[in-house]
């Protein structure tokens, strides 16, 4: 009698996981990471086999994180590239010798802590937080003239300490008072950082 209640639980536990998968597949597909012709293309790395859950509308619209090597070039769109390594990371156009370079061992972000960069002309703005801490950042979004808006994170393998990601938005308007504010969240959804 145990063994007829166990094949029914793993006959249910399957047809829970292929409705969630096929529910997931039909999600809006993040922006794919391109990449720069004289370098490797980004691509996210192999998840872990986990229980499947029930996700909430709001998170099967969130990117999930690019897990990349040190140097891999990231497309971020519009002719911006992130790149990230063990010290720093750079965004802009590499061709042009990048816009900046931040370094996240210097001590200079503070840990557990989240900043920004943006740039941006009449046709959108580049939005690009970067995270340093020892939480492992999952998802981060930036809300800015009201619009929040979900950033694909980028970060290295293993736990570097830090992780950015990107995100265009709307131009911004460029007005004095407005507030541009950034979070951070680990996969259970704890904020790590938040500005």
């Amino acid at each position: 009698m145990k063994l007829r209640h166990l094949a029914s639980a793993a006959a249910v536990a399957t047809a829970a996981t292929v409705a969630a998968a096929t529910a997931h597949a039909s999600a809006a597909p993040a922006p794919a990471a391109a990449e720069a012709p004289a370098k490797a293309p980004a691509q996210a790395a192999p998840a872990k086999a986990a229980p499947v859950q029930a996700a909430p509308a709001e998170a099967a619209k969130t990117p999930g994180v690019l897990v990349v090597r040190p140097g891999q070039l990231v497309n971020a769109g519009h002719g911006q590239y992130l790149e990230l390594t063990r010290s720093e990371r750079c965004l802009g156009e590499p061709s042009e010798g990048w816009a900046t370079c931040k370094s996240v061992v210097d001590g200079n972000q503070p840990a557990g802590t989240v900043s920004l960069q943006s740039t941006g002309d009449a046709s959108g703005t580049l939005y690009s937080p970067l995270y340093i801490g020892d939480g492992r950042a999952a998802r981060m979004t930036v809300t800015a003239d009201g619009v929040t808006y979900q950033v694909q994170v980028v970060a290295l393998g293993g736990h570097p300490g830090y992780a950015t990601g990107y995100v265009w938005g709307a131009p911004s308007s460029g007005f004095p008072g407005d507030t541009t504010e950034v979070t951070v969240y680990d996969a259970s959804g704890t904020v790590l950082a938040h500005f």
